[in-house]
């Protein structure tokens, strides 16, 4: 999931937005893991003779509170201040669009100084780069402006690069003015090839055809449009929003996941509700100007479409037929508004994948319930063997309902269990793949259902040793045969429950290696640590590293994430995924090893782990898999785009033809028998339950990664009845 911009904007804050504004992944992190959580640091005092501005009194509070709460602050000298130079240049102007080396040349008497800045509570760095930037963005609309008056021509042999990191700064005005016009020609381009293709497969035999000419000059007009949206967007940006984007570039060089959130944003991401709304279903944010797909929620449209993934980058978002709408320069509120709409409405959304490749997705809106995101189960035949399979999206626990009856994952995993042990399933799988994470208590006790007494993480504060979080129920709600299925999406508490039963050797994991965050997050109102003028306030809040946590072997989960014990071919494995991709990420340690004893099996666990392997490298499916993963990869690191229609078209075909390569080979797959548990079939008379229920039978029946899981389970159980008398334990009870 790299951090790339296709068209760059000056400045957005990386803030993530569910379209029901429910709580990210990463908050239920922060807010679950802590709940015991304190910070005892003094408060920073303003000085008695000093006039703080309101930016100077945010910056000395947030960094007394960095400084001194969380779990492994930097050395704040000169390579600091490189870095956080460099970030938020780069979060100023990721497209290098309007700063030219000129400008950096100038800011360039910063770059030593940021780290006396940062420790005197100054800000001339940051207030140089926001004067500079309102007279570029001037600059900038009129260079789009005056790219747009006439025609292109797309017959020469140009080319745009659309990586940010791999370009340099424009040496002068005149380049920075021949940039923006070799990017107006792409989107110009981009509408056209849009524009043709609608032509053509309009069903409207009777309509006249429109001209090249005609086309092109429709087109320019389109983006003619949306440019004056984005600058007139840009335009809006606040000193405030610069300045937040600023305390960022310093937070974010601390560690990945410590955020500043101004007092509008906290409100955002605090702002939640139940119940049922209509829209596509996904976690959307903002990084280095680019409107992402963070995660698909469980059941909802674009779910069951299959087509948008995590990772993917909205461009432009269309209302039915209508013209498409570039989305960038907008900020998450107003994305999120032109997405939802009515129950059955169409949206299309043009999209980049991380292949690189383009294209426009169509979404019927639709209910998006929170009871899609909780855990459920199906029932899988594998050659005569019954297997239970639970689908557990996130981890999450309802902490605010009153008297602490608020829904658990705990409790349902624990009902779903019940549900298949009284259908006597042989086995059972988890699936963890895209789940984020969420509360500890919930990981700590689902764990406590697969193992009798015993840890099942270790978590370390600040200057403290680690502690090991034990499941003190005693007993084994199940101990047959476990496999658990994982992604480069799982993150957090899914790592803690994959790599827990990976270490008792409770079960065999699948997949690929996961996220790889190992740390906790808590958000803190800054308020709370200033004593100086309340008129300054409100301040905003910051979203602190207090912890991480560690295996029950030792090692953490932190960067290198759970290894699985079979490796199941991903799209997306050559890609810089997870938490390793960013340079500034925690590293990676390990503590002593906790006090447990490996689960005991009549099985061995290693032997159905080369037969998976076996039977993995001979399977069509995954070998298509792999193939294309190499494609990916050379597709996701090149970003250059010719501009000579012929090449490009070709660019766009390639992209499409293996778009439906992998539609028909979806289509051969071998499908698993499933059905649903007795008495849990919806009911008839309720079409839209139906509905749903056979979209996510239809997704469990083709998906291959459970197809290996389920042979797992298979094998678990044929070689538990093919052990010698006496040896056959609870392993099927």
């Amino acid at each position: 999931m790299n951090k790339k911009a296709l068209i760059p904007i000056f400045l957005l804050l990386a803030v993530g937005v569910f379209f029901s504004f429910r709580l990210t992944a990463d908050k239920n992190a922060a807010e679950l893991f802590n709940n015991e959580e304190k910070l005892n640091i003094e408060p920073f005092q303003a000085p008695d003779d000093a006039t703080l501005t309101k930016n100077q009194a945010i910056q000395q509070t947030i960094m007394r509170v960095i400084q001194e709460g969380h779990f492994s602050p930097k050395e704040i000298n000169d390579d600091f201040a490189k870095k956080v130079f460099s970030k938020y240049l780069e979060m100023s102007d990721y497209g290098k669009l309007f700063f030219t080396q000129g400008d950096i040349d100038e800011f360039s008497s910063y770059e030593s100084k940021v780290d006396d800045e940062i420790q005197n509570g100054t800000t001339a760095f940051c207030d140089a780069v926001i004067a500079k930037a309102k007279t570029r963005r001037k600059d900038a609309e009129n260079y789009c402006q005056e790219a747009l008056k006439n025609p292109f021509t797309f017959s020469n042999m140009d080319e745009i690069e659309l990586d940010g990191k791999k370009l340099s700064w424009c040496k002068d005005e005149d380049a920075l003015k021949a940039r923006w016009f070799l990017s107006m020609k792409f989107r110009t381009l981009s509408r056209l090839t849009e524009l043709k293709e609608a032509q053509v497969s309009s069903k409207d035999s009777k309509e006249k055809l429109k001209t090249v000419d005609t086309l092109e000059k429709e087109a320019r007009t389109s983006v003619q449009k949306n440019m004056t949206s984005f600058f007139k967007r840009l335009n809006k940006i606040s000193d405030g929003d610069y300045f937040a984007s600023y305390i960022n570039s310093i937070c974010h060089v601390i560690d990945p996941h410590t955020d500043f959130f101004p007092p509008k944003d906290k409100q955002r991401f605090d702002e939640e509700i139940s119940g049922t709304f209509y829209g596509i279903g996904a976690v959307l944010s903002i990084e280095d100007g680019n409107c992402k797909i963070q995660q698909i929620v469980t059941g909802s449209p674009c779910w069951k479409g299959g087509k948008l993934k995590n990772g993917d980058i909205i461009l432009k978002v269309a209302q039915g037929a209508d013209d498409p709408v570039d989305i960038y320069g907008w900020d998450l509120e107003d994305i999120v508004s032109i997405i939802r709409g009515k129950e059955g409405s169409e949206v299309r959304l043009s999209v980049k994948h991380l292949d690189g490749s383009m294209e426009v997705i169509s979404i019927k809106r639709g209910k998006v319930q929170m009871e899609d995101t909780f855990a459920k189960s199906v029932i899988l035949k594998n050659n005569g063997i019954s297997i239970g399979y639970i689908l557990l999206p996130e981890f999450y626990a309802d902490f605010n309902a009153k008297d602490g009856n608020g829904r658990r994952c705990a409790k349902d995993m624990e009902k779903e269990i019940q549900k298949l042990k009284s259908e006597n399933v042989n086995g059972i799988i988890v699936d963890l793949r895209g789940n984020g994470g969420g509360s500890l208590n919930d990981v700590v006790e689902i764990g406590g259902m697969f193992v009798d007494k015993g840890p099942i993480v270790q978590v370390k504060s600040k200057g403290a040793a680690a502690q090991p979080l034990d499941d003190n129920a005693g007993g084994i709600l199940y101990d047959g045969p476990l496999t658990i299925l994982v992604n480069q999406g799982s993150a957090s508490a899914s790592e803690i429950l994959a790599a827990a039963m990976q270490d008792y050797k409770r079960a065999v994991i699948l997949g690929a290696t996961s996220f790889g965050k190992g740390t906790v997050q808590r958000v803190f109102s800054l308020e709370d640590f200033y004593q100086g003028d309340p008129n300054l306030f409100p301040f905003g809040s910051v979203k602190l590293t207090l912890q991480k946590f560690y295996r029950i072997n030792g090692g953490s989960t932190q960067l290198k994430g759970v290894t699985p014990d079979v490796t199941l071919p991903d799209l997306y494995e050559l890609m810089d995924v997870g938490e390793r991709k960013d340079e500034n990420s925690m590293a990676w340690d390990q503590v002593a090893k906790a006090d447990y004893k490996p689960f005991k099996s009549s099985v061995d666990l290693n032997t159905l782990i080369e037969a998976s392997k076996k039977r993995v490298q001979s399977d069509g499916a995954f070998k298509l898999i792999s193939q294309n993963a190499l494609r990916v990869k050379k597709q996701s690191d090149d970003n250059r785009y010719s501009l000579n229609e012929k090449k490009y078209l070709n660019q766009i075909k390639d992209a499409k033809d293996f778009a439906k390569q992998m539609e028909e080979a979806d289509k051969t797959k071998k499908l698993l028998v499933v059905d649903n548990l007795a008495n849990e079939k919806p009911k008839t008379s309720d079409t839209v339950a139906v509905k749903k229920n056979d979209d996510w039978i239809k997704l469990v029946k083709k998906d291959p990664y459970i197809n290996e899981a389920s042979n797992v389970i298979a094998d678990w159980v044929k070689a538990i009845k093919n052990a010698p008398l006496g040896t056959i334990n609870k392993d099927l009870n």
